[in-house]
């Protein structure tokens, strides 16, 4: 049973009369993250585990983190569950805008997926590590170009669009960007600390424990304009005109989905992000404010970004091992 709480967010959402939607959960649903443990993903996911129950019938959202392929595991994972709205996927740009272009083949197809509802957009920043004589993009640019080989940069796959706008950012200094993988944004800070790696592009969430601790140290924000959590620190757009990313999720589940089904799972899961204490938690632990609305507001999001996104990975030449 709702309570009466539940109810009442939920309320605003429900565009469709109650006898004509889906009784959706009658189960436990599975939100599958297609990184590993304690990055962005991850504890978004786990924020909206802690509420979800109080909206939908009681019923729990699980979490399961399938790493791997750049996403692409956990995305086949998802894509190859029955339609039924008990298996969703947390994506973001390399599952689903560029999978096709980085992979020569793929278990599915990332444009066929049905968007649900859009998460949130976080801010990301230029990270690097503690012991490289670079304060200031400038200096940071000007150290890459005279870097035989290049200046490695860690990342959760190809096509992260972290990944994509340090290239950019280094590319059109005349400098070189050698990627190297790991399985979260939690393993990419480990490694920027450890100063395996020179640099990276991560999530407020994933870099400020680093920036704070003093383990990494953070150039800029690739923001249009400077974050309120971190004011003292530059725009990357300051040094590269133009130059503004930040990192979205949305929920995506298997092609093929009734519409009223994702209508249902959409008005559930806008009253998760609707929750006062959700969006105090978001706020706190990943520096932003859920998105929420209909689940064309996702679709229209994901053409936008393919549009964007494509020509760059293209003229990077990156592509998938």
């Amino acid at each position: 049973m709702l309570t009466r709480r539940a109810l009442g967010l939920l309320a605003p959402f429900c565009a469709l009369p109650a006898r004509a939607q889906p009784e959706w959960p009658d189960r436990p649903v599975r939100i599958i993250v297609p990184f590993g443990p304690g990055g962005a993903p991850d504890i978004q996911a786990r924020l909206m585990s802690q509420h979800f129950a109080a909206v939908a019938h009681g019923q729990p959202l699980l979490v399961e983190n399938r790493p791997g392929a750049g996403g692409t595991i956990g995305a086949a994972t998802t894509a190859q569950a029955r339609p039924d709205g008990n298996t969703l996927l947390i994506g973001e740009l390399g599952t689903t805008v560029l999978a096709n272009e980085l992979y020569r083949s793929l278990p599915y197809d990332p444009r066929a997926l049905t968007p649900v509802i859009f998460l949130a957009a976080l801010p990301m920043l230029v990270t690097v590590r503690k012991d490289l004589p670079a304060e200031t993009i400038p200096e940071f640019l000007a150290y890459a170009r005279g870097k035989p080989g290049g200046v490695t940069y860690g990342t959760v796959g190809a096509g992260h669009i972290g990944q994509l706008t340090g290239e950019v950012m280094v590319n059109q200094a005349g400098g070189r960007v050698v990627p190297v993988t790991y399985r979260s944004g939690a393993e990419v800070l480990t490694a920027l600390a450890r100063s395996d790696i020179d640099f990276s592009i991560l999530s407020l969430t994933s870099g400020m424990p680093g920036v704070q601790g003093g383990s990494v140290r953070a150039l800029a924000v690739t923001t249009g304009e400077r974050l309120a959590a971190m004011p003292n620190l530059p725009t990357v757009a300051a040094t590269v005109p133009g130059l503004v990313a930040t990192l979205w999720y949305g929920l995506v589940g298997p092609a093929n989905m009734p519409a009223p089904l994702v209508a249902r799972m959409n008005a559930v899961f806008n009253a998760v992000l609707a929750v006062p204490e959700f969006r105090a938690a978001m706020l706190q632990q990943q520096g932003t404010t859920p998105i929420g609305g209909p689940p064309d507001r996702l679709a229209r999001h994901l053409a936008e970004e393919t549009e964007r996104w494509v020509p760059v990975l293209r003229a990077t030449g990156a592509k998938a091992e």
